[in-house]
């Protein structure tokens, strides 16, 4: 068996174990589909693990007493787990996917997690409820549960939905027909990337700029030359109203940042990354630009270059003796 594959089904032996001390040999053996002689090697390897800072409570130990397994992994892995309401509905959209195209052997597990995650969902808001005026964050925006999952509910069912939008760059709310083909999260935030009927093209949307989400009967079908990556940049905010194509060169080193950092980009022969932007926001995309320094350069257009020099003339009027 691959190393990656031992390792995956340990990590996921020590919270199984901690829930189940005392679990039989042979029924652990059943749980994760493992012969007894490779699992008492899996329980040799447990241990001999610590973590940092590699004190005595820090290492793990398991042990089996008449062919009862036992197992002791210190504090960390007894504190309950705590999601955002963002990451809990990641955490239950990608379950729920996985037990779609999985195999059997996964689904029990993936099952007792989507339970986990989904379970008592009223009474965890009745709680943040009470807390409410009493604790202080600086919080992301507020995503709405039930808008996600109309969204959820579109997507999987090839349904239009009808949005009240918030359109940030004018500040004023819209009525919308969509037609939503993906749903996508990167840095942090939530989007809708489809049809829009307003718009007559395919937009992207922030589902948190979403006031009010209605789904409606109309069935739409997703076209078989959309592709995702021709309408969304991962890991950059782009809000598409009107469209416009914007070249940006980004030179060595800070080259393979970007393309770390997008997921997208090859590297020339001279070590830049030319990358291409659609977006309804060049103010948004001058100052990524501008943070980058000199290591960075519009190609085209020539009114967005022209827009970033005079930019760059007016923090040179600021700084001027």
């Amino acid at each position: 068996m691959a190393s990656a594959d031992r390792l995956n089904r340990i990590l996921g032996m020590i919270p199984y174990l901690l829930q189940n001390q005392g679990v039989g040999l042979m029924d652990l053996s059943e749980e994760f589909q493992v012969r007894p002689a490779e699992l008492l090697r899996d329980l040799q390897a447990l241990s001999n693990c610590s973590y940092g800072p590699f004190g005595s409570a820090e290492v793990m130990d398991a042990y089996i007493e008449n062919d009862r397994v036992h197992i002791w992994a210190g504090e960390h892995f007894k504190r309950p787990l705590s999601f955002t309401p963002g990451e809990l509905m990641a955490l239950r959209t990608a379950v729920s996917l996985m037990l779609e195209h999985t195999d059997a052997k996964e689904t029990r597990a993936l099952a007792r997690a989507y339970r986990t995650i989904s379970g008592d969902q009223e009474g965890k808001a009745d709680r943040a409820t009470a807390f409410k005026g009493k604790i202080g964050v600086d919080a992301s925006p507020a995503l709405s549960a039930e808008i996600f999952s109309t969204f959820e509910r579109g997507v999987l069912e090839n349904r239009k939905v009808q949005i009240r939008y918030f359109t940030e760059q004018r500040g004023s709310i819209s009525e919308r027909v969509i037609s939503p083909y993906k749903i996508v999260n990167s840095d942090g935030q939530w989007y809708v990337v489809g049809f829009c009927e307003r718009a007559g093209g395919i937009r992207t949307f922030r589902v948190d700029h979403v006031r009010a989400a209605d789904l409606g009967g109309e069935h739409f079908e997703v076209p078989d030359e959309f592709r995702l990556e021709d309408h969304f940049t991962h890991g950059v905010y782009v809000e598409t109203e009107t469209e416009e194509k914007i070249l940006v060169r980004y030179l060595s080193p800070v080259a393979l940042l970007v393309i770390e950092e997008e997921g997208r980009g090859r590297t020339g022969r001279d070590g830049s990354v030319t990358l291409s932007y659609q977006t309804s926001s060049p103010r948004w995309l001058l100052q990524r630009v501008l943070s980058y320094g000199e290591a960075a350069e519009i190609i085209e257009p020539l009114h967005v270059r022209q827009a970033l020099v005079e930019q760059l003339t007016g923090m040179a009027e600021v700084y001027k003796e």
